[in-house]
């Protein structure tokens, strides 16, 4: 820890910043606090949301073994969704900790498997999911609990849009008719979760 913690940097971002983009050297850290976002972008400027992360997460993983990666399909970039520290970590340290020390390669090795299964899951949400699936399943994994216990998603329509991989239009009326079914109510930049158990059966087809 003191090793690394010798070569770490540790950067705020406001909501909003890219902490990492396409074209950039990423470098592997650790979101100290906030949530952060990792997306991708097609040549026509569609944007989806593969991965939210919160606090105590490693980032940038894939930098330790593909620093130079880039994609020629799409644009990747990971961004703070709200004011967010990251650490950054300095590859060759934690490569040769990683060698050194059996039980922290482990740990870098399940963060790692830990992103492969989170962005096997994305895609198959995009494969397989219809945009009022992956609406519904996107609000309930960014609800978070109010002060009076009730569940609300801050988000614009349009930031629903590009988390979905859709457009505000679809989105909109896909909103219309959740809160016409009685799941969800809404107003503006946020919306509020009524009836979980129906929004679950609604995200993961369970009717």
């Amino acid at each position: 820890m003191d090793e690394l913690a010798g070569t770490a940097r540790q950067i705020t971002y406001r909501a909003g910043e890219t902490l990492m983009g396409e074209g950039e050297r990423w470098t592997p850290g650790v979101v100290a606090e906030g949530t952060v976002r990792l997306t991708v972008r097609s040549n026509d400027g569609r944007e989806a949301t593969l991965r939210l992360v919160g606090r105590g997460v490693m980032v940038g993983l894939v930098a330790m073994f593909q620093p130079e990666y880039s994609s020629g399909i799409h644009e990747k970039s990971m961004s703070a969704v709200e004011r967010s520290t990251v650490i950054f970590f300095d590859t060759a340290t934690l490569l040769r900790l990683a060698h050194q020390h059996p039980d922290f390669a482990v740990h870098l090795l399940r963060g790692t498997i830990e992103w492969g299964g989170a962005l096997t899951d994305a895609a198959g949400q995009f494969v397989f999911m219809n945009v009022r699936q992956r609406v519904a399943g996107y609000l309930l994994n960014v609800a978070t609990a109010d002060p009076s216990g009730s569940l609300i998603a801050a988000i614009t329509q349009q930031q629903l849009a590009n988390a979905v991989g859709s457009v505000r239009e679809v989105v909109a009326r896909t909103l219309h008719d959740l809160r016409t079914a009685g799941w969800i109510s809404v107003s503006r930049a946020r919306v509020a979760i009524v009836d979980r158990d129906g929004l679950m059966r609604t995200a993961f087809d369970a009717d």
